[in-house]
């Protein structure tokens, strides 16, 4: 056989039967939807593919086909389970016949039915074992146990744009005639990676200050409604400083979301009610409160204007009486007075008569002391006032006979002269002139002005007078 050569076709059909013969008229195949694609005639492309656990890279991957008249079979299937939906991401388990497709010698899958229960148990598993981990973590009630404010009217609303579960909950917001400022932020809900779409559009919402987050969407099948339990999504619930509301159209079971959410609602309108409940009913526990503060107050203030009422009456009763009292002790006084005045005032008139009387003899006899001491005075000064004049006048001749004797001209009398130079300096020493100098002489009965010969310091020797001085 080694030698022979196949037509094309021959060999196709060899490796059609080979294939036949190897995996028999069908068989059981499990992996990821990728890839899928509907043509105009019914028909249904995609491939089943196999991921790294690293790096969810595909490993392996093979095409499938569900043709047109196997297809209304197979949704039969999935009508009847009622939750699933064949989807990228989705991993499946299908019957088909591994075959070649001869126009392009490929390799591929004809599906003929599928497994539901397969994909069901895979995210029911997935589910309890991200629930289980929030648990362990302290995650799960996170969210629940922040304090949701009493009028949460800025809001953050996260789903795809465009989407009846967004005109839903707009709707009845709107229709609740409550000042509600929306924040939307669009997201995609289904499909492969939705869930980091979600998450983003979570942590978007939350940084906008929002008071709380509606996440939302419509319904669907069990696996249209899988990103709502995906890990990620959980975990930014429950790590948001902000309430999330969810209302997510779930048939049954409650998504990981709604587990995790503050509160969780079936539908996007069921999540807006619940919102303006929540509201109505902050403003009326904040009315009755303010009502109840009113009748307190006005109990209080009731009770205390009788107190003051009854405090008052006894005060002025109290006051009324004293007055009264004090009135009788003013009349009392005032009849005792009458009674005592006159004697008091001669009384008082006879003290005022004595002081004076003694108050006058005082007073003339430190007239007499003084005009005493005024007498010894003058005659002292009569008797003792010329001797201190005459001691007076010997003081001063003394000190005239001083200052004579010390006067410059008696000494010009007896010969002596003063000699000065040209600015008024007197000449006490040879040094203090020099050759050529002009120097003024005072003497008894004038002054001249001489001229020095020679250098204070030559031997030539100025004839002197009889008194020292120089001519």
């Amino acid at each position: 056989m080694g030698d022979r050569t196949f037509r094309v076709v021959e060999l196709v059909e060899a490796i059609a039967d080979a294939l036949t013969e190897r995996f028999g008229p069908a068989v059981w195949v499990e992996g990821e939807v990728a890839s899928m694609s509907r043509s105009r005639h019914g028909h249904v492309y995609f491939n089943l593919v196999d991921r790294s656990n690293e790096a969810g890279n595909p490993v392996a991957s093979i095409p499938v086909v569900l043709w047109a008249s196997a297809r209304d079979r197979v949704n039969a299937v999935l009508r009847r389970t009622g939750s699933i939906r064949i989807d990228d991401g989705v991993r499946i388990r299908i019957r088909g016949r591994v075959e070649i497709y001869a126009p392009r010698g490929q390799v591929q899958v004809q599906m003929l039915d599928i497994d539901p229960t397969y994909t069901l148990g895979l995210l029911g598993n997935d589910r309890d074992r991200v629930v289980q981990l929030l648990e362990i973590e302290g995650l799960l009630h996170r969210n629940r146990g922040l304090a949701l404010p009493l009028a949460p009217l800025h809001l953050g609303l996260v789903t795809a744009a465009g989407s009846a579960a967004e005109a839903d909950l707009l709707q009845t917001l709107a229709d609740s005639g409550l000042a509600w400022r929306v924040v939307h932020v669009d997201a995609r809900v289904q499909g492969l990676g939705a869930e980091r779409e979600v998450a983003a559009a979570l942590r978007t919402a939350a940084a906008a200050g929002v008071a709380a987050i509606a996440l939302v969407r419509g319904g669907g099948a069990r696996t249209d409604l899988a990103t709502f339990d995906h890990e990620l999504v959980a975990r930014t619930i429950a790590d948001l400083g902000v309430p999330v509301f969810t209302g997510i159209g779930h048939e049954t079971d409650q998504s990981v979301a709604d587990l995790v959410a503050h509160r969780a609602e079936r539908t996007p309108t069921a999540c807006a009610t619940a919102l303006v409940e929540h509201v109505r009913a902050g403003a009326t526990r904040a009315e009755t409160a303010w009502t109840g503060i009113a009748h307190r107050s006005t109990d209080v203030l009731d009770r205390a204007r009788a107190d003051s009422t009854h405090r008052a009456r006894r005060a002025a009763r109290a006051t009324l009486s004293r007055a009264e009292l004090a009135t009788d002790r003013l009349d009392a006084v005032t009849h005792h007075l009458r009674r005592r005045a006159p004697g008091a005032v001669d009384a008082a008139s006879a003290r005022v008569e004595r002081d004076a009387g003694r108050a006058e003899a005082r007073a003339r006899g430190h007239l007499r002391v003084h005009e005493e001491r005024l007498s010894r005075a003058a005659s002292s000064f009569r008797t003792q006032g010329p001797r201190a004049l005459r001691g007076a006048d010997r003081r001063v001749e003394g000190l005239n006979a001083r200052i004579g004797a010390h006067d410059p001209r008696r000494a010009l009398a007896r010969g002596w002269s003063i000699t000065r130079t040209r600015t008024g300096d007197v000449v006490r020493a040879t040094i203090d002139v020099s050759a050529g100098d002009l120097v003024v002489t005072t003497v008894a009965d004038g002054s001249f002005i001489s001229a020095v010969l020679a250098d204070t310091h030559s031997s030539l020797t100025p004839e002197t007078d009889r008194d020292g001085n120089g001519s």
